[in-house]
C-alpha cells in the first residue's frame, strides 16, 4: 500500500506528537515523584505525628495547629515543620545544628531590615521574639515574628505570621504548646 504525500506527512506528525506527548509525560512524573522524595526525605509516620531521622517529631495537631506539611533538610536548615492555626495563622518549625539559633534569629533580622520591613517591639509574647510587620498598607497589619530557643540536642525557631492586633492573643498558647513539644524533644 502506498501513503500519499499529505498522509504520509499526517502520519509522521502524528508520530512525532506521540512521541513529544511521550517525553512530556514521563519527564512529569519524574519532576513529580523527585519534588515527593525532596519533601519527604527522612520522615517517617509515627503515632500520630511525623518523625524525622534528625529526630524532630511533629504532632499532627498542637493546640489548635494542624500540621499541613513538612519540610527536608537542605543545607541551611535541618527538617521542620508547616502548622496552620486559627484564621489564617501559619506557623512553622524548623530544626536547626546546635549552637546556630542565635546565627539563624540574626539572619532573619538582617534580611527583613535589608527587604525595607518594619521592625516593631510586639507586646505579649511577640516582645520576646523578633517581629517585623511585613504589609503596613492593608488595614489590619501582617505581623512576622521569629523565636529562637537554644536545647541540648539542637536547636530550634518558631515563626508566625498573625493579624495584628487581631490575633495577638493567639501568639502566647501558640508559643506554650509548641516550646513544650520542643522540650519533649531535647
Amino acid at each position: 500500500m502506498r501513503f500519499r504525500p499529505d498522509r504520509q506527512r499526517a502520519a509522521i506528525l502524528l508520530l512525532i506528537i506521540a512521541g513529544l506527548f511521550s517525553a512530556f509525560l514521563s519527564t512529569r512524573s519524574f519532576a513529580q515523584s523527585s519534588l515527593i522524595q525532596q519533601e519527604e526525605v527522612g520522615w517517617v509516620a509515627d503515632v500520630r505525628a511525623m518523625r524525622h531521622f534528625t529526630g524532630l517529631r511533629c504532632p499532627d495537631i498542637v493546640a489548635n495547629y494542624f500540621r499541613t506539611k513538612v519540610l527536608a533538610s537542605d543545607s541551611n536548615r535541618m527538617a521542620g515543620c508547616v502548622y496552620a492555626g486559627p484564621d489564617g495563622i501559619t506557623l512553622v518549625l524548623r530544626q536547626h545544628q546546635p549552637g546556630t539559633a542565635a546565627d539563624v534569629g540574626e539572619v532573619f533580622l538582617k534580611t527583613f531590615q535589608a527587604a525595607g520591613f518594619e521592625r516593631v517591639t510586639g507586646e505579649g509574647a511577640a516582645a520576646s521574639g523578633i517581629s517585623f510587620n511585613t504589609r503596613p498598607w492593608l488595614p489590619v497589619n501582617l505581623h512576622e515574628t521569629l523565636w529562637y530557643i537554644s536545647g541540648a540536642k539542637a536547636d530550634y525557631t518558631i515563626w508566625m505570621n498573625y493579624r495584628f492586633p487581631l490575633q495577638q492573643e493567639e501568639l502566647s498558647p501558640a508559643l506554650t504548646a509548641f516550646t513544650s513539644v520542643l522540650s519533649l524533644q531535647n
